[in-house]
């Protein structure tokens, strides 16, 4: 999905009322470690063999360090009002607003570390806080050695607090050889019914509706979880902000078919960046480059790769196929109401072989279990 227009708006909403930090003092020592009066989150990330060390295997470990919030009531108020300028009512829903929107009045805190035991590693302690690449506004993304963690595929990271903290704050590592499958899934209408099309009743449905599953999805994933054994991966054009309420949707509904979320990692900082995302689209240049990523952790996997009509799944799915990509097989929603003209998917699928895509409906989705994927149908 692509919530770019949704995101930017609500942080616009909590930028009038809790302006973003663009810098801190820099000062190494004790209090460069997490503290009682921060928060971290721990997103779910992929691990994958050392390219150049055999038995090795390496995270790609992204966290998100912020001041701990006490108080989100003038987010709350902020946003409320920018909701009623849609005539969208918050009604008995404040307790579910308060929860989804709290990252985007998170003050984010540079030049953080962690210390996170992994468990089921021989090397059950490292060490995150590498921006690597990112704007150093308390998002980290770390490339981190594990040691040998043998043959388990689930593996919890902890943060290690200080001694008075007894908070639990922890993510899933999802480890995968290099080869056989993977599914690259997007999220929003493709599994979850999200309302693109409609950026009133799309904001709604993510701040304050319960979620659903797209119907019969759920029960695809977990036959596709039977048949190829794959790792799955969600490549959605959400935000960070958007990622626990993503991540509690996908480990409840899609138990069977858990894995790594890939967001947009976007900190909006200033007015003149929320009139640039407002204005631009770069949804098929970012789901682009995350399979590259994926390719470059897996060179020897499969992909099956599945999304839906709203955005640029098409257009991803097949330049990433032509770049070289290994996609077995491209499965693709058409969602009513958007561009499902013959000569969208024939233009987006240009040099792709017609044997390597499906456009789906709804009522096509029980009978994809019964392809042979793995046996090269699709």
């Amino acid at each position: 999905m692509h919530f770019l227009k949704p995101t930017a708006l609500l942080a616009l909403a909590a930028l009038s009322a809790n302006a973003l930090p663009t810098e801190t003092p820099d000062s190494r020592g004790i209090f460069d470690e997490i503290q009682i009066t921060d928060d971290l989150l721990i997103f779910d990330s992929p691990a994958f063999p050392d390219p150049n060390k055999a038995g090795n295997t390496l995270v790609a470990l992204q966290t998100f360090t912020s001041l701990r919030q006490l108080d989100l009531g003038v987010v709350t108020v902020a946003v409320t009002a920018f909701l009623k300028t849609l005539n969208i009512d918050v009604g008995n829903s404040l307790n579910t607003l308060q929860e989804r929107i709290k990252l985007f009045g998170a003050i984010g805190l540079p030049g953080k570390h962690a210390t996170i035991e992994v468990p089921g590693c021989s090397t059950s302690s490292v060490e995150t806080g590498d921006s690597s690449g990112l704007p150093d506004l308390g998002l980290s993304i770390s490339t981190l050695s594990l040691g040998n963690c043998g043959s388990t595929t689930e593996l919890t990271a902890t943060a290690d607090l200080t001694s008075i903290d007894k908070r639990n704050i922890h993510g899933t590592i999802f480890s995968s050889s290099s080869s056989g499958f993977g599914v690259i899934s997007d999220i929003d209408d493709t599994v979850k019914i999200s309302n693109v099309l409609d950026t009133v009743a799309s904001i709604k449905t993510a701040l304050l509706d319960e979620p659903k599953p797209v119907p019969g999805m759920p029960a695809l994933y977990t036959s596709l979880a039977n048949s190829l054994k794959p790792q799955f991966f969600y490549v959605t054009g959400s935000t960070y902000q958007f990622y626990p309420f993503l991540n509690q949707f996908l480990d409840t509904t899609y138990s069977t078919a858990k894995g790594p979320i890939f967001t947009r990692n976007l900190t909006i900082i200033d007015p003149a960046q929320l009139i640039s995302l407002i204005t631009s689209s770069t949804t098929q240049e970012y789901k682009v480059g995350q399979i590259d990523r994926l390719r470059s952790m897996y060179p020897s996997k499969k992909w099956l790769a599945i999304g839906d009509s709203t955005q640029k799944d098409p257009e991803a799915y097949a330049e990433a196929f032509k770049k070289g990509v290994p996609i077995q097989c491209t499965w693709i929603r058409r969602v009513e109401g958007a561009n499902n003209t013959a000569e969208r998917f024939a233009t987006a699928f240009s040099g792709v072989p017609a044997t390597k895509y499906r456009i789906f409906t709804d009522a096509d989705i029980p009978s994809l279990a019964k392809i042979n994927v793995a046996g090269g149908a699709c």
